[in-house]
C-alpha cells in the first residue's frame, strides 16, 4: 500500500520552520520519500491525496498515561475487585480513545498485573488497532507507598531489584519508581520521600542490565534530588524541584514530564474526593512557578498528561498543550515536546519525526497549528498510525 500526500505544508517536529508546499510518499506503514519536485515514478496502485493549504505534523505522544483508569472523579473505584481481563478490555477502550484523538503513541506509567502490557503486545502484532504503547507494567513502591494499589511493594534495595527485575522479566518497556508521596493515595504528604537512595540506585541498576531507562513519581525536593543522584531518565511532575535540582537536571540531560492539567483538574472538580482536592490546592503555584524555571533553564520538557487520573480523560491533552504555551513555551515548542522530544524522552527511534525512514504516524490539519494550539483539539484533522488512516 503507497499513499502520497501532495502539496502540504510540513511541520516535521524538528525544525523551526513550516516547509513550502511539498510531497510525501509513505509506503507501508514509513515515510519513503520527501521531496518539493514532483514524484513521476509513481505505480498504478498508489493513493493520492491533494492537501493544498494542508499542514502535517507527526503524530501526538503523550509521556504519562494510565489506560487502566478512565478519567472519572475515583477511577481506581471503578476497577477495584476487577479481574486483569476486565482491567485489560477497558485499557483498550482507553488507548483506542488516545488515537482518535490524534495521540498516536502513549507511554503508561502504571497498571497492574501486566494489564497494559497485555495491551500493547496485542497492538504490537496487528491483532487490534490502538496507539504504539510503550508500557512499564506495575510500578515499584514502597509498602503502602503511592499508589500502592497499582504497584509491586518494595521495601528494601533486595525488594526492588527483585522486583524491578520481575517487570523486566514480565516484558515491561521501562521502570517506574514512586519516589515519592502524591495527590491520589489517602494519608500521605505529595512531598515526602518514599524510595530510599539505595533502592532507588537498586532500581536504576536492574535496568541498565536490560538497556532499559527509569521513570520517577516525584514531587517533593528531597525525593527529586535522590532519583538525581542516581541519574533516573525522567521526573514525573517534579513539583518542588528548585533551582539546584533544575540545573542538575539540566546538565545530567534528565527529561522532565511536568503534567500540569490534572493538578488543575484534582484541585477543582466536585467530583475528586475531598482530602485529594486539598492537597492539590497545594501544589498548584510551586507546579507552576518550577515549570517557568525549567522553561528558562531550557530543560528537556515532554508533554503528558496523567490521563485517566480524576478527571483527567485522553482530551485533557490540548488542555495540557495551552498550559505549557500560558507558562512561556512556544507553540513550536509545546510541539516539538509533543513530537519528537518526547520520542527521544521514550527512547523511541522511529516516531516523532517526519522524515524519510520514519514511522507514517501522522496528522493532517486544515489550519496552521502554531497559529492557535487549539486547532490540535478540533476534530477536523485527518489522523494517520502506521501508514493507515484511522476513521
Amino acid at each position: 500500500m503507497k499513499t502520497l500526500l501532495k502539496n502540504i505544508q510540513i511541520i516535521d517536529g524538528i525544525n523551526e520552520e513550516i516547509s513550502d508546499y511539498s510531497h510525501i510518499l509513505i509506503e507501508n506503514n514509513v515515510i519513503s520519500n520527501i521531496t518539493q519536485d514532483n514524484i513521476s515514478y509513481l505505480d498504478d496502485d498508489v493513493e493520492i491525496i491533494d492537501c493544498k493549504d494542508k499542514y502535517v505534523m507527526p503524530g501526538l505522544i503523550d509521556c504519562h498515561v494510565h489506560l487502566v483508569w478512565d478519567g472519572s472523579g475515583d477511577p481506581q473505584s471503578v476497577i477495584n475487585n476487577l479481574e486483569s481481563d476486565n482491567i485489560a478490555l477497558r485499557a483498550y477502550k482507553h488507548a483506542l480513545d488516545y488515537l482518535k484523538l490524534g495521540i498516536t503513541t502513549v507511554r503508561d506509567v502504571g497498571a497492574p498485573y501486566r494489564t497494559a502490557l497485555h495491551v500493547r503486545d496485542i497492538i504490537e502484532k496487528n491483532m487490534l488497532q490502538g496507539p504504539t504503547i510503550i508500557a512499564s507494567g506495575a510500578p515499584i513502591c514502597m509498602t503502602g507507598g503511592h499508589v500502592h494499589y497499582l504497584s509491586y511493594e518494595s521495601d528494601g534495595a533486595d525488594e526492588v531489584r527483585k522486583n524491578s527485575r520481575k517487570v523486566l522479566k514480565e516484558g515491561a518497556d521501562l521502570v517506574k519508581v514512586m519516589a515519592t508521596g502524591g495527590i491520589y493515595t489517602f494519608g500521605e504528604d505529595p512531598g515526602s520521600p518514599q524510595l530510599t537512595i539505595d533502592e532507588l540506585k537498586a532500581a536504576k541498576e536492574e535496568a541498565i542490565k536490560k538497556n532499559k531507562k527509569v521513570s520517577a513519581h516525584a514531587y517533593g525536593l528531597e525525593g527529586i534530588m535522590n532519583c538525581l543522584e542516581v541519574e533516573i531518565d525522567t521526573i514525573e511532575h517534579g513539583i518542588y524541584a528548585d533551582d539546584e535540582a533544575l540545573k542538575r537536571m539540566k546538565k545530567q540531560g534528565t527529561y522532565l514530564v511536568p503534567t500540569m492539567a490534572v493538578m488543575k483538574n484534582l484541585s477543582s472538580h466536585p467530583d475528586v474526593p475531598g482530602w485529594a482536592q486539598e492537597k492539590a490546592k497545594k501544589v498548584i503555584e510551586p507546579h507552576r512557578d518550577m515549570l517557568k524555571r525549567a522553561i528558562d533553564l531550557g530543560i528537556n520538557i515532554a508533554t503528558g498528561t496523567d490521563g485517566g487520573s480524576p478527571v483527567t480523560p485522553p482530551e485533557a491533552y490540548f488542555d495540557e498543550l495551552l498550559i505549557m504555551e500560558e507558562i512561556g513555551m512556544r507553540p513550536i515548542d509545546v510541539i516539538k515536546a509533543s513530537t519528537s522530544m518526547a520520542a527521544n524522552c521514550l527512547d523511541i527511534k522511529d516516531r516523532g519525526v517526519l522524515a524519510e525512514g520514519f514511522k507514517a504516524d501522522l496528522l493532517i490539519l486544515n489550519k496552521n497549528p502554531l497559529e492557535h494550539l487549539n486547532i490540535l483539539r478540533k476534530n477536523c484533522k485527518r489522523i494517520m498510525k502506521d501508514g493507515v488512516f484511522i476513521h
